[in-house]
């Protein structure tokens, strides 16, 4: 605010600049800002009535001033009654109440001198009272800061949210920072404000500390309510339209620069060097490192961090006329037309000498490095001119955003941070550079495939951050700060290590840092509070000791280092040595030395794209052959430890003083790379035998055991020289990385137990992550979005893949190169997914369809000291899906999991994520840090929300509700839990795996998947058109049959005819729903539904083989929500095709049983607990409590007449099911002959009543149990009550149940509800031929 409000400094990212200009300027989008919401009149004007106050405090202020010069009584009375008093009671604050005995909290009282109105605390201080120096040697609040005890008060306080501090001189809004890492306020400074004559700053102190703002709009909320909660809420909601359009801009500046650089006349060389040697992709990454720099510059210098602190006035005012960053923004707002190019080289001078030992004392200017540093990626761009014009429209779009209405305001760069460098960057990553030479015009177009989609860099909002730090450092911090003297709690502060193997911006290292950093200035300084100032030293030392990450990216790793310095920067010191802390290559691809020692696995042998079998299959049998009696690997590649002690030495060095230490520093860490060149050699063929050629022409060089061995020795044979160009190739393709080797004196911890899964010693204290979520493997659609529209858009999949194969023989060489890219690509991800898959480092995510998420939740656990901590953020799935079920099990079995915390991302906190999404924040232990209970939450919007829902559950309750796979339960509440819990201690699961009890005989199917079998379907037209004809749903021809395919959306419970796309608009298609047949349809026994395709009998046929021989099939909607109406629906169909959004269950056992059970309410509850996405899959279904067939041949309790279950059960089932001539088979197998039952809704659902009601009982639910089910159904509850006025579901299984439970205990039959009873309804004639 240095620019606009001189007088005004925030602290604490509390409130926007942007925010606090349109708050001055009285903007009317704020919320709360008109004059009524002042208590003045609609008619009058809150500026004017600041104006008035400002005259008046003006002459309050001079005679306050004259008294206090002269020495006038007592300043603290002075202060206190003739100046503070004055200024408050202007601002409104009316009967504000001195404490003598300050505001007590728990045990604690906090010495705040005065209070307004309950809710907000005042303390008011002499003139020459410091704010933030300790005001004694007590202990607690009596004997800290001013600023520091207040900020624990609201801290520690519920009733109290914000705080106003002054001491005559400054006047500071204080609001809780708990979730925060510093204070968090506005500071006003009084006396420049009435010394200065700053009348918009005393506006904007008038608008924002005004009682009006603090007083609580809802008295039962509170504090929470008042307008500066408001104001916070507003800006965020700006903050994310700013980010948006910053974005924009920065887009924007590349395009400018870009074609500015291209376009200049002098540049000869570089236009011709663009799109040969120098790729565009580096031209891009050039560009963007020059957007670094200039973004650096502008934060640092508009913190007033930038110049040296002993730089005298006469210095700043040269730097700020002749060179400063501020001069060229001004310069971009009035002109930007000259072709000179003056501007461009006063901004490399700036550049230059910022990189330079030595500075510039004559600007002011230290050499501070970093970013300045010259490397490889400013090459492009050394030498090149660029006019005026360019770069100031440039420097315009990045630091000049549009209003909404009108007009522009200048962007904040003096609050920009990592959580907002970051989502620029996540923006950028989408873009791929062009470069027009016929027009000299340089852009980006947005495309699947980018290097967003490589690296997973996705913006992670900080509340997210907050939380997972909350469950896996601040543990951590209290553990180190619990030791019993300073020294030795700053030692193990400076001890603990943080890592993101997903680094991106570097937004959760940031966060981290200023956490431990804050600790670490606390215990130097011994204030609970300490200030800025000594925060930003501890960061310093923080940065270089504790952080680590790696990313596939570079430029996501120099953004990374680029935050960090942004966090630690101080004034005159050089930026940190980051680069042996901030890594480059693929965190998921590498090598350990227990992978090392055991050799190079047979299985690293496998045919990828363009590979010879036979070579492969011979190169598979001589590793094998080389590995015997030879020598381990890990020989060679462990983790050494003298190159461990040399890395703990560089590491733990103090923070450089000058930029010629930090060069220094540097020197002895690339003498370290020289020093692990052998390591990494060794340990990159390793991971090359994988996915290097295999070939005759390779063959000869091939990466086998015995060929790594030579390597290892050193052998300078030109087949070991091919060899270690192929191992140079794939490490540079593929970016292995070898964490042992990067981070030895992680890896090696003096005296610690080697870990035998990794062959090595310690790790990291913490690893926090939120890794790409993405599928290794090639989308087909993707690829070819730009590179061949038409393929991307074809029809279907089977269309799509004859497209790309046509390319291969095209008669244009542009597309058969095309496939040539295709090949390519194929075989990298191929080699990916190989590596991963067979590599031994993922035993248990590497398998099934492989997303990246899962194999990063491994990595980190990998990672992790025993006694470490990992906070990731992941979708659910790592929870509850199939293919993740391994590494869940164990998390749980081995007393790993500390909490998952489950969120729907309905509130959009991931804006470019589907808003059904879920997500996870999950929390592990390392392997000696064990977990009795695990805490969780599910199905939260917001992070403040978590509190409430989070409950707990032991290990082995996780393992009786999902015995097969270990994979977590999602229950809303513990209630939900308890009930869950109840039910399967008395029913077994459907098919318990352990032990292979499958009563039921079942075996499951997945008939046709809708994309890749899609050339087998049909549709009517072009059935019609071969001669084909329709009976019923089925297509004849002759003795050929081609059999409806079955949807998800066509069927309900006992409704096999609930969907037709028999007159379907293409609206209803676009939104995957189907006209319905309606109650007189289904009266007519031969009306059926039509599918959208059919395919042949014979086929189908195929698919079922032996398995399945009966005329109808059972099936469930795979698509689902545990928040729909239903969740778990299934119905009985004709014997047809059905697609993937239909699971096929086929019990040997035949009865209805089964059926019966998977319709129930009580099992669709117990299912919506397992169903944490959009899918209902088989490990779900197996894990069920049904009952079993044995079950089904005892009495009926609560009808003793009643031959046994299963005919009470049969009876039922067939009356609902049996409506319809096409399942006729069913009915026959169920044991009844006659026709279709008649279609009567009320039977029907009297029927469904008793039974829910009759499982319920079987279940042993109690009523209460039944209550709290039935009305965990929002959606049918609510649909109800609209419809009847109320919940008559509900109330008509209660109405049974109790029937049912007093007939049990008198031990009679209940009354039957229908006549004729159930199983005898009403039916159909025998069949007619007749159309209907």
């Amino acid at each position: 605010m240095a620019v606009l409000y001189p007088a005004v400094q925030v602290s604490g990212g509390l409130l926007p600049g942007g925010v606090l200009q349109r708050i001055g300027e009285g903007d009317p989008d704020v919320p709360g800002i008109d004059p009524v919401s002042y208590d003045l009149a609609a008619s009058e004007s809150v500026r004017r009535l600041a104006n008035a106050k400002y005259l008046y405090l003006r002459e309050t202020y001079a005679d306050f001033t004259k008294r206090r010069d002269r020495g006038v009584g007592s300043i603290a009375r002075l202060t206190r009654d003739e100046w503070l008093g004055p200024l408050l009671r202007q601002l409104d604050y009316r009967d504000y109440e001195p404490l003598s005995g300050g505001i007590p909290v728990d045990d604690r009282s906090f010495p705040v001198s005065h209070r307004w109105q309950q809710a907000v605390p005042l303390h008011l201080l002499p003139w020459h009272a410091e704010l933030d120096k300790r005001v004694g040697r007590a202990a607690g609040p009596a004997g800290a800061a001013p600023h520091a005890m207040v900020q624990q008060l609201l801290n520690q306080s519920d009733r109290h949210l914000w705080a106003v501090l002054s001491n005559g001189q400054r006047l500071r809004l204080l609001r809780d920072s708990t979730s925060l890492v510093g204070s968090s306020y506005v500071e006003f400074d009084l006396q420049s404000i009435f010394e200065g004559e700053l009348f918009a700053d005393f506006v904007l102190l008038f608008r924002m500390a005004h009682a009006t703002r603090l007083k609580p709009q809802d008295e039962e909320v509170g504090p929470p309510s008042c307008l500066l909660e408001q104001w916070r809420a507003y800006a965020a909601k700006q903050g994310e339209r700013a980010l948006t359009r910053l974005r924009g801009g920065v887009e924007a500046a590349l395009e400018v620069l870009g074609t500015g650089f291209l376009d200049h006349p002098a540049n000869q060389n570089l236009r011709e060097r663009v799109g040969g040697e120098l790729s565009l992709a580096d031209f891009k990454r050039s560009l963007l490192r020059l957007i670094y720099r200039l973004l650096f510059w502008l934060v640092v210098e508009d913190r007033d961090l930038l110049l040296a602190p002993d730089a005298d006035k006469a210095t700043h005012r040269r730097y700020h006329e002749y060179l400063s960053s501020r001069r060229l923004r001004k310069l971009a707002v009035v002109r930007r037309h000259s072709r000179h190019g003056d501007l461009w080289q006063s901004v490399k001078l700036v550049f230059r000498i910022l990189g330079s030992e030595t500075g510039s004392p004559t600007v002011g200017l230290p050499g501070i490095g970093g970013i300045f540093e010259h490397t490889v990626l400013d090459e492009p761009l050394c030498g090149a001119e660029l006019t005026n014009a360019a770069l100031l429209q440039a420097v315009e779009a990045l630091s000049v955003l549009a209003k909404r209405h009108g007009g522009r305001h200048m962007v904040d760069f003096r609050h920009l941070g990592a959580e907002e460098l970051g989502s620029v960057y996540e923006a950028l990553l989408e873009l791929h550079p062009y470069w027009d030479a016929t027009r000299r015009r340089f852009h980006f177009q947005r495309l699947g495939g980018n290097d967003r989609k490589k690296s997973g860099s996705y913006y992670t909002p900080a509340s997210l951050i907050d939380s997972l730090l909350d469950s896996v450092l601040e543990p951590l911090l209290d553990e180190a700060c619990a030791k019993p003297t300073p020294a030795e709690r700053e030692a193990a502060l400076l001890a603990i290590t943080v890592c993101d193997p997903a680094v991106g911006s570097g937004h959760f290292l940031v966060a981290a840092a200023r956490r431990i950093a804050k600790r670490l200035a606390a215990e130097r300084t011994d204030e609970l509070e300490p200030r800025a100032e000594e925060v930003r030293t501890a960061l310093r030392a923080v940065v270089s000791r504790c952080c680590y990450g790696a990313d596939i990216n570079e430029m996501s790793a120099e953004l990374a280092k680029l935050s960090l310095w942004l966090e630690a920067y101080e004034p005159g010191k050089p930026l940190g040595y980051l680069d042996a802390n901030i890594r480059v290559g693929n965190s998921l691809l590498g090598a350990t030395p227990a992978m090392l020692a055991g050799g190079l696995p047979d299985a690293a042998f496998a045919a990828l794209d363009g590979d010879d079998r036979k070579v492969v299959n011979a190169l598979r049998k001589q590793n094998a052959a080389e590995r015997r009696g030879q020598r381990p690997l890990g020989d060679a590649a462990g983790v050494h430890i003298d190159l461990a002690e040399a890395a703990r030495a560089t590491a733990h060095l103090a923070p450089c003083e000058s930029l010629a230490d930090v060069h220094v520093q540097a020197k002895r860490a690339e003498l370290l790379d020289e020093d692990r060149k052998r390591a990494r050699l060794l340990a990159d063929a390793w991971c090359a035998a994988f996915v290097g050629p295999k070939t005759e022409q390779t063959r000869a060089y091939a990466l086998t055991h015995g060929m790594l061995e030579r390597l290892a020795d050193g052998e300078q044979s030109d087949a070991v020289e091919a060899a270690r160009e192929i191992v140079r190739t794939m490490a540079r393709q593929y970016r292995f990385f070898h964490w042992h080797i990067e981070f030895p004196h992680i890896f090696h911890r003096e005296g610690g137990r080697v870990d035998p899964a990794t062959g090595w010693t310690g790790g990291f204290s913490c690893v926090l992550t939120n890794p790409p979520w993405e599928r290794v493997k090639l989308q087909e659609q993707e690829f070819f979005a730009a590179r061949h529209p038409g393929i991307a858009e074809a029809p279907n999949a089977a269309a799509r893949k004859q497209a790309i194969t046509a390319l291969k023989v095209s008669e244009y060489a542009t597309e058969r190169e095309l496939f040539q890219q295709w090949q390519l690509a194929q075989r990298e991800v191929g080699g990916v997914s190989h590596l991963l898959r067979v590599g031994g480092r993922y035993p248990l995510t590497g398998r099934g369809d492989i997303n990246t998420y899962s194999v990063f939740a491994e990595t980190s656990r990998l990672l992790i000291a025993p006694d470490g901590l990992v906070g990731a953020i992941l979708p659910t799935g790592i929870a509850t899906d199939a293919t993740t079920q391994a590494f869940f099990k164990d998390l749980v079995t081995s007393k790993s999991l500390l909490s998952l915390y489950d969120f729907e991302n309905e509130a959009k906190i991931f804006e470019t994520v589907h808003h059904s999404f879920r997500f996870a924040l999950l929390s592990m232990t390392g392997r000696h840090r064990e977990v009795p209970e695990a805490t969780l939450a599910f199905r939260t919007r917001f992070v403040p929300d978590v509190a409430a829902r989070t409950f707990r559950l032991t290990p082995e309750e996780i393992t009786l509700l999902n015995p097969n796979t270990g994979t977590c339960p999602v229950f809303l509440s513990r209630r939900d839990a308890e009930i869950t819990l109840g039910i399967y201690r008395r029913v077994p699961v459907l098919w318990a795996e352990e032990t292979n009890a499958n009563p039921w005989e079942l075996s499951f199917l997945r008939m046709f998947d809708m994309a890749t079998d899609s050339a087998s379907f049909r549709v009517a037209e072009e059935l019609f058109e071969a001669g084909w004809h329709l009976d019923g749903n089925v297509f004849v021809r002759g003795a050929e049959r081609m059999l409806p395919l079955y949807e998800a959306k066509m069927i309900h419970h006992f409704d096999h005819r609930l969907g037709t796309y028999e007159g379907a608009t293409q609206a209803q298609l676009n939104v995957g729903t189907l006209p319905r047949l309606d109650e007189d349809a289904h009266r007519h026994p031969g009306r059926l539904v039509m599918p959208r395709y059919w395919v042949a009998e014979q086929e189908v046929q195929a698919r079922l083989g032996q398995r399945w021989s009966p005329g109808w099939q059972l099936g469930w909607r795979d698509i689902c929500r545990s928040t729909d109406e239903r969740t778990l629906i299934s119905a009985a169909v004709p014997r047809s095709a059905t697609g993937d959004t239909l699971l096929l269950a086929m019990p040997a056992v035949k009865s209805a049983g089964v059926h019966a059970n998977l319709a129930t309410f009580v099992l669709d509850f117990v299912a919506r607990q397992k169903v944490s996405g959009t899918h209902l899959k088989y490990h779900v279904l197996k894990q069920l409590p049904v009952l079993p067939p044995e079950r089904y041949r005892r009495p009926v309790p609560w009808d003793p007449g009643a031959p046994d279950l299963a005919a009470w059960v049969t009876a039922r089932v067939l009356e609902l099911s049996y409506t319809a001539h096409d399942l006729t088979p069913y009915a026959r197998d169920l044991g009844d002959q006659g026709p279709p039952f008649v279609w009567d809704p009320r039977r029907r659902e009297l029927i469904r009543v008793e039974l829910d009601a009759a499982y319920f009982q079987l279940y042993g639910t109690t009523r209460d149990e039944v209550d709290h089910i039935l009305d965990s159904f929002t959606v049918l509850r609510q649909r109800e009550e609209r419809t009847y006025g109320e919940y008559r579901m509900k109330r008509l299984i209660l109405e049974r149940y109790d029937a049912m439970t007093e007939a049990v205990l008198m031990g009679r039959s209940c009354l039957p509800v229908l006549s004729p009873q159930p199983g005898h309804g009403p039916r159909h004639g025998v069949r007619s031929d007749e159309a209907w």
